[in-house]
């Protein structure tokens, strides 16, 4: 794992200053999507960046913050229900289907737009939509949001799950594991340990089909997808946004190496 210095992100940052960076925020519902975005963004500014923030969930109540474009201000899928005389799935769908045909905001001179996408995570992931929105902004990344005290018997299926985000939107996804704060510090560390070192995984004898089936797929993955460092972080704290900051920067400027 290698880590930027300090000096060489304010060196590489001042050269990516007016290079605006989109940024989609992807993950199953309850998976903290919103709030990221809030206090996310909130950091960012702190950090002396130039935000702006998009919501792209037409089926949000409030999303918790005051985006600078809201998908509401066209259509709802309570809206979508009354005309079309649907149901809420049914609608979402077709929400799915106007947000592909209508033209995504464009900021200038900030560095960095956050896309909070829909709560439903399948129609925009397993449809159309979701590639043809994204495919509108080439300078672009994807951060895939898992609740960590959910899944962490289950690491596996959350980062296949992002790793279909990244094939299918064909866009760098990274998998962010939400809510460590929500663990004992010592659950934290094991599971940081794991992560730092998956190769355990391929050593110790599976003893039982799941984890052997584990071990497969991870020796196929790797002839693929390099393997990268996945943030264990807290939206509602704050934990791990400096990370998500370089990891960003790398990905910006392209000199740096997430593994």
């Amino acid at each position: 794992m290698i880590w930027v210095s300090f000096s060489s992100f304010l060196f590489y940052a001042s050269i990516e200053k007016g290079k605006v960076m989109n940024i989609f925020i992807l993950g199953p519902a309850g998976s903290g999507k919103s709030l990221f975005v809030k206090n996310f963004s909130a950091y960012l500014v702190s950090e002396g960046y130039k935000v702006r923030t998009v919501n792209l969930d037409p089926g949000v109540l409030d999303p918790g913050y005051s985006p600078d474009f809201d998908i509401r201000s066209m259509f709802t899928v309570e809206g979508i229900m009354r005309e079309m005389n649907l149901g809420p799935n049914g609608a979402m769908l077709e929400s799915m289907e106007r947000l592909a045909r209508i033209e995504m905001p464009k900021f200038e001179d900030v560095d960095y737009v956050l896309f909070d996408t829909p709560g439903q995570l399948e129609p925009f992931l397993f449809r159309d939509a979701g590639r043809i929105i994204i495919s509108k902004f080439s300078d672009r990344c994807c951060l895939f949001l898992g609740d960590l005290p959910a899944l962490k018997g289950n690491l596996m299926s959350f980062y296949l799950y992002a790793l279909t985000a990244y094939y299918t939107l064909e866009t760098e996804t990274i998998a962010v594991l939400n809510k460590a704060d929500l663990l004992k510090e010592s659950e934290v560390e094991e599971i940081r340990s794991m992560l730092m070192n998956p190769k355990r995984l391929l050593t110790k004898k599976p003893s039982n089909l799941r984890e052997e089936m584990d071990a497969r797929l991870l020796r196929s993955l790797r002839l693929f997808f390099p393997p990268k460092r996945v943030p264990l972080i807290s939206a509602k704290t704050g934990m791990g946004f400096e990370e998500i900051l370089t990891i960003l920067h790398e990905i910006k400027c392209a000199c740096g190496d997430l593994t």
